[in-house]
C-alpha cells in the first residue's frame, strides 16, 4: 500500500513472525544464547518466557532455521488440556502415525521413534509454545519421557516457551523434580527506548529504506505508549505509515503517532493492546535527551523543583489509562515539561514568539529604605538559538503539507505563493503555517523569498536561521540538530545546504556525472544547488536579501554576493531533504537548464566566478555547433562528390558523413554509459538524456539570448 512511496520493498511492520526482520536487543541476544546453549549442551529443559509480543516466537522460527539436519525438530503451538492426549500430539509433530491406543502403546512407540533417530546420529528437539496451556499433568508427563536415555546421552531435548505465567506454573511443588532439570532458562524483557529507536530504523534497512522515516520524538512517543513490546510498535508505527502515506506526508512526525495512538483507543476495538507491568523504564525529565524543545539554561533547575514527583507504580499506570481516554490528547514527557513551563513563566504576546525563550521571573528584592524606590530593569534574557522555515509554493498543483509537516515541531513556518493557488493556501493553513503576500509586481522567486522572511521576521523578531525550501520537498529529521551544531562551530559560513535524496532513497540525479561528482562533494562551494538553503539570518539582512527582479538563478545569486563580503557557503554530508521533482519530461527539464545556464553567465560569467559558463559552453558545443558543423560537413561533401566523384552518389557521400558524426555522439554515450556503470538499466537512460539533453539545452540558452521568456517549471 505506502511501500513505493516510502521507497521499501516490503511492509518493515508485519506482526507475523519473520527471523529475517530479527533485531538483535541485549535480551534477545541472551535469550537466544541460551537457547543455542540449551541445545548444543544438551541441556535437558530449556525455558524462555516474555511477555505477550516480545518477540518469542521470532526467537524460536531463527532458532529452527539455524539448526542442522542433525537435529529432528518438532514445534507445537497449540497444545492444552481437554484437547487430546499429549503422546498423540508429539506423535503427529514428529511426522509419525499413530491410531488411538492405549497410553502404553503409545508411549512405547514415541520411545522406538526416539530411539532410531538418535541411531542414525539425530538429536531429538522438541518445542513448545504457549506452554503456560499445559496442565500439571501434561508437565509431569513431559519429565517422564525426558527420562528416555541412550547410556549417558539424553534423548530428548526439551525448549518451553511461554508468557510469565509459565513461571508461575513451573514453581508449583509438585513440579519440583521438573523444574530442577532445567539446564537454561531466560526471561525475554521488552525493549528500552534507545532500542525502540534502533529497532524501529533496522526493520526499515531490512525493507530498504535509505533514508530517515520517523522523527526521534515520533519514536520517542511510539516507545511510550507500546511500552517497548515489539508487536505493538509494529502497529503503531505500521498504521502511523498508512496515515503518512494517505496525508502525503513523507516524514512521519510525532503529531502521526498522537493521531494513531488517540484513533486506537477512540475507535479501535482494543486500543494499544498491551499490559502497564512489561512497560520498559521510561526516562524522568531530568534524563530526557536535550532536543528543540529542552531548556539549556539555568530554568532547568526550576522545573525539576516545579516537577511533580513520579507516583508510585500502581498510580503511574492509572494515570496512563486515563491518558488514553477518548478525546484527550496524547502527551510526551516533553509536552508536559512544556506544560509545566509555560505556567511558571508569561505568555508571549506574538504567536509566533511561542517559539523564543521566554525570559525566567526575576527574584524579588527587598525593598532598600528609601523614600522612593527607584525600579531597576531587569537585564534580558540570553537569546535562544531560533529557526524558522519559509516554504516557497512554485507550482500550485503541489501541496505543500508533507513539506510544512516535515518540520519540528518547534519551527515556525511560513508558506509564501509565487502564484494564487487557493488550494495549497488552504492547505497550508491546516497544517498550521502563515501565509505570506508576495504583493504586486512581477512574481519572482526571490519576491516571494524575501516576503516569506519578512513574515517570519514579524513572527520572531530574534531568528536567528533560516531554512528556504520548495513546496515539492520534505526536510530530512535530522538536519536542523546537524545544521545549527555546524553554524554554531562555524560562524564564517553564511548558507549551507545538505544531501538530497528522492523519495526512494537514492540520491538526486544530475544529467552528467562531472556535475553528479560536484554537487555530490561536501565542502565549500560557489553556491547551492538544492532547492533550498539554511542561512544564518544575520547574514541574510546584511547581504539585503534576494534579488526580487531576477527571473531565476536568485540562490546562486546571493551566494556570489555573500562571497564577495567575505562570508563562506558550504555543503554538508548530512542529508537534508527529500525531493520530489516536477513530473515533467527530460526534454523541458533541459531547456530550462539551458535558460538557467546562459542567465547565469549572464549574471556573473565574469572572473572570478565565470558562473554558468562552462555549462553554457558545452551546452552550445554539442547541442549546435557540432550538429551544424556535421550537417554543415555533409552538405559540402554531397557539393564535393557530385563535382569531383560523379560515380560516388552524393546521397552517399552525406549519408556516410552523417553516420560518422553519429559515431561521435555514440562514443560519447558509450563514455558516459561506463563511466556510470554499464550493469544498471539506470544508466543508460542516464546515459542517452545526459548526451541528447545537450540539444534541448541549447535550445534554451539560443532562447535567453533572444530575449525569449523562461520557459515554464510545469
Amino acid at each position: 500500500m505506502y511501500e513505493q512511496f516510502f521507497g521499501l520493498t516490503e511492509k518493515p511492520f508485519s506482526i507475523q513472525p519473520d527471523p529475517s526482520f530479527l533485531y538483535w536487543g541485549r535480551t534477545h541476544r541472551l535469550a537466544y544464547a541460551m537457547l543455542e546453549y540449551g541445545v548444543l549442551n544438551h541441556a535437558g529443559i530449556s525455558v524462555i518466557t516474555g511477555e505477550v509480543g516480545c518477540g518469542k516466537t521470532t526467537l524460536i522460527h531463527r532458532l529452527l532455521d539455524q539448526l542442522s539436519d542433525t537435529h529432528t525438530v518438532a514445534l507445537l503451538s497449540n497444545v492444552q488440556e481437554g484437547r487430546g492426549d499429549l503422546l498423540s500430539w508429539l506423535l503427529m509433530s514428529f511426522g509419525q502415525p499413530f491410531e488411538s491406543g492405549s497410553h502404553v502403546a503409545l508411549f512405547s512407540q514415541l520411545q522406538q521413534f526416539f530411539i532410531s533417530e538418535y541411531a542414525q546420529g539425530r538429536r531429538i528437539v522438541l518445542i513448545i509454545d504457549e506452554a503456560q496451556n499445559l496442565s500439571t499433568d501434561m508437565l509431569e508427563e513431559l519429565r517422564l519421557l525426558s527420562n528416555i536415555n541412550a547410556g549417558k546421552d539424553q534423548l530428548l531435548q526439551l525448549i518451553l516457551v511461554g508468557q510469565p505465567e509459565l513461571k508461575g506454573v513451573l514453581n508449583k511443588p509438585e513440579l519440583l523434580q521438573l523444574t530442577q532439570r532445567v539446564g537454561s532458562d531466560f526471561h525475554l524483557t521488552p525493549l528500552s527506548r534507545e532500542e525502540v529507536h534502533s529497532y524501529i530504523e533496522t526493520r526499515l534497512s531490512i525493507a530498504g529504506c535509505r533514508r530517515r522515516i520517523f522523527t526521534d520524538r515520533a519514536i520517542d512517543l511510539i516507545a511510550e505508549q507500546s511500552r517497548g513490546v515489539p508487536r505493538v510498535i509494529n502497529v503503531i508505527a505500521d498504521t502511523a505509515l498508512v496515515y503518512a502515506f494517505s496525508a502525503e506526508d513523507l516524514v512521519v512526525g510525532v503529531e502521526t503517532i498522537r493521531s494513531v495512538v488517540r484513533d486506537k483507543k477512540s475507535y479501535g476495538v482494543f486500543g494499544i493492546a498491551s499490559r502497564e507491568p512489561s512497560a520498559p523504564p521510561i526516562a524522568a525529565a531530568d534524563d530526557e535527551d536535550e532536543g528543540p524543545d529542552a531548556f539549556v539554561d539555568d530554568r532547568t533547575d526550576f522545573l525539576s523543583r516545579n516537577i511533580p514527583t513520579p507516583p508510585e507504580r500502581d498510580d503511574l499506570a492509572d494515570a496512563r489509562e486515563d491518558e488514553f481516554a477518548s478525546g484527550v490528547p496524547v502527551k510526551t514527557l516533553t509536552d508536559l515539561r512544556a506544560e509545566v513551563t509555560s505556567r511558571a513563566m508569561p505568555a508571549s504576546d506574538e504567536a509566533g514568539l511561542r517559539l523564543a525563550e521566554r525570559p525566567a521571573p526575576e527574584p524579588q528584592r527587598a525593598p532598600e529604605p528609601a523614600p522612593a524606590p527607584v525600579a531597576q530593569p531587569a537585564e534580558p534574557a540570553q537569546q535562544k538559538a531560533i529557526i524558522g522555515a519559509v516554504i516557497i509554493g512554485l507550482d500550485p498543483r503541489i501541496s505543500p503539507e508533507a513539506a510544512i509537516r516535515s518540520l519540528p515541531e518547534d519551527c515556525a513556518a511560513v508558506f509564501a505563493p509565487l502564484t494564487p493557488m487557493n488550494e495549497a493556501v488552504a492547505a497550508a493553513r491546516k497544517a498550521g503555517a502563515e501565509i505570506a503576500e508576495i504583493g504586486k509586481g512581477p512574481q519572482t522567486a526571490g519576491r516571494a523569498k524575501n516576503a516569506g522572511y519578512r513574515h517570519l521576521k514579524k513572527l520572531i523578531p530574534g531568528i536567528r536561521y533560516v531554512q528556504f525550501m520548495d513546496a515539492a520537498c520534505a526536510l530530512d529529521p535530522d538536519w536542523f540538530a546537524s545544521a545549527e551544531k555546524f553554524m554554531e562551530r562555524r560562524p564564517e559560513v553564511a548558507v549551507i545546504e545538505g544531501r538530497m535524496r528522492q523519495r526512494n532513497g537514492d540520491e538526486v540525479a544530475f544529467p552528467t556525472v562531472s556535475e553528479q561528482r560536484k554537487n555530490e562533494t561536501p565542502g565549500e562551494i560557489v553556491s547551492v544547488i538544492a532547492p533550498g538553503a539554511f542561512m544564518r539570518a544575520e547574514a541574510f539582512e546584511a547581504a539585503g536579501g534576494f534579488r526580487g527582479d531576477l527571473l531565476s538563478c536568485e540562490n546562486d545569486d546571493l551566494c556570489i554576493r555573500q562571497r564577495r563580503r567575505g562570508a563562506h557557503i558550504w555543503r554538508l554530508e548530512t542529508d537534508m531533504m527529500i525531493n520530489e521533482p516536477r513530473k515533467t519530461n527530460w526534454w523541458k527539464r533541459a531547456v530550462l537548464r539551458g535558460f538557467d545556464n546562459a542567465y547565469a553567465m549572464s549574471l556573473h560569467g565574469g572572473p572570478p566566478e565565470r558562473h554558468g559558463v562552462g555549462e553554457t559552453v558545452r551546452a552550445m558545443m554539442w547541442g549546435f555547433f557540432i550538429p551544424l558543423a556535421i550537417v554543415a560537413a555533409a552538405v559540402l561533401g554531397a557539393i564535393v562528390a557530385n563535382m569531383f566523384a560523379p560515380m560516388t552518389p552524393a546521397p552517399f557521400a552525406a549519408a556516410g558523413i552523417l553516420v560518422l558524426g553519429a559515431a561521435v555522439y555514440a562514443l560519447k554515450i558509450l563514455a558516459s554509459l561506463l563511466r556510470r556503470g554499464p550493469f544498471r538499466l539506470k544508466s543508460w537512460g542516464e546515459a542517452f538524456g545526459a548526451v541528447f539533453g545537450r540539444f534541448a539545452e541549447a535550445l534554451g540558452v539560443i532562447r535567453f539570448w533572444f530575449g525569449g521568456d523562461r520557459p515554464s517549471r510545469a
